[in-house]
């Protein structure tokens, strides 16, 4: 039995992406945001908060451009507010050809990317590193981070202010459609209305729509540590991370070092684990001595992972598209193992022009599901790791 109210826009899915989406469209359409738990997702909250669109979508640097000019002009919106931090892609003698290269090119996308050999780099920020391993680094000045609650809560306060509304504990069991258009959603064996229908649910996208279209999804989990150090990180002190390692690292506000990575496939996401295994918190403790000066007292301080899972795409790439062979009037909106925090600005800006037909300021075809000849949920990809659970 359908509800009175419809809606031009029903958006399935209250994390960062959701709440991005109903901001971008509820300016100007009736929009309504259904969350299965509780406001700002299950994932999101989980999240970083990295800033590394540049460094991380180097292939799409007008999305990129797009992303980082949103967070700056977005900076002081409520309680929001960007850490402005340069980053460093740590290269060792193997990848010293390669850093030389991207940062070339990312240089000529006018970016401000360059190359740094290990000496230049310990002249500019001598208190950071061990380099060891590494003969010299990429450095992206346009990187940082941010509180990934309070960036979701701005975007959905902004959206309701705009008018959109949220329901949360609402689990969509189905997409309505008829004569191969969507109609609306069922919750709880009742029909909500609406002309379009956005999935920005994850890697739970695959099986809401098995029976509309096959998307290549598959859940996977981040790890991440805060490290208690006596040491003190100035405001110089740099984001970084490397491709060996796989772990990424910054300061925080309070003086603590985050340190994220461990990333592995989830075949099972009712184990809700929400501790890191005993394999990620070995490698942290045996690497950051290895990158990170004057840490050698780290501890532990605290530990998290994402119990529901975050979603990995075949490509790394988001999934952004009004698939053909699906219903008229449904969108998928992923954004892939990377981030969707970083990602959150051009993917709603996408959205917004499926469902309106506006121009965006970047290509979306690279986006599109037609991308993928196989889209089976077995595949692997270069941000996750290790390919099954670990057993510890």
């Amino acid at each position: 039995m359908p509800r009175t109210e419809s809606y031009d826009v029903i958006v399935v899915g209250g994390g960062v992406i959701g709440c991005a989406t109903a901001r971008e469209l509820s300016t100007d359409h009736d929009v309504l945001v259904l969350e299965a738990g509780s406001a700002g997702g299950d994932t999101s909250p989980k999240a970083s908060g990295l800033i590394t669109t540049i460094p991380d979508f180097p292939d799409y640097p007008d999305a990129c451009a797009h992303a980082m000019n949103f967070f700056h002009s977005y900076d002081g919106t409520g309680q929001f507010s960007l850490t402005q931090r340069p980053g460093i892609q740590l290269v060792s003698a193997e990848e010293e050809s390669w850093g030389r290269e991207h940062a070339a090119k990312m240089a000529g996308y006018g970016f401000d990317v360059t190359y740094l050999t290990a000496a230049e780099i310990t002249d500019r920020y001598p208190d950071a590193f061990v380099l060891d391993e590494f003969v010299g680094g990429v450095e992206f000045v346009d990187c940082g981070w941010v509180d990934p609650y309070t960036y979701t809560m701005t975007l959905k306060a902004d959206a309701e202010d705009n008018g959109a509304r949220y329901e949360t504990d609402m689990y969509v069991e189905a997409i309505e459609t008829e004569d191969d258009t969507v109609t609306g959603v069922r919750v709880d064996g009742e029909t909500i209305e609406a002309e379009h229908v956005v999935c920005a649910t994850g890697w739970r996208t695959r099986g809401l729509l098995s029976d509309l279209v096959e998307v290549p999804v598959r859940p996977f989990r981040w790890q991440t540590v805060n490290l208690d150090v006596t040491r003190e990180f100035g405001e110089a002190f740099p984001m970084a991370w490397d491709s060996h390692s796989g772990m990424y690292w910054r300061p925080e506000h309070n003086g603590d070092l985050h340190i994220g990575g461990g990333t592995y496939f989830v075949d099972t996401p009712e184990d809700r684990r929400s501790t890191i295994t005993e394999s990620f918190r070995k490698a942290v403790a045996e690497t950051v001595v290895e990158r990170v000066k004057d840490v050698e007292d780290a501890r532990i301080k605290s530990e998290d992972c994402c119990p529901s899972g975050d979603a990995a795409t075949p490509d790394d790439v988001p999934i952004i598209d009004a698939p053909p062979e699906a219903p008229d009037g449904l969108v998928v909106a992923i954004t892939g193992p990377v981030g969707g925090i970083m990602c959150s600005p051009f993917v709603s800006t996408a959205v917004r022009s499926l469902i309106t037909g506006e121009s965006t300021p970047f290509p979306v075809e690279p986006y599109r599901l037609d991308r993928f000849e196989a889209r089976s949920a077995d595949f692997e990809c270069a941000h996750v790791t290790d390919r099954t659970v670990p057993t510890e």
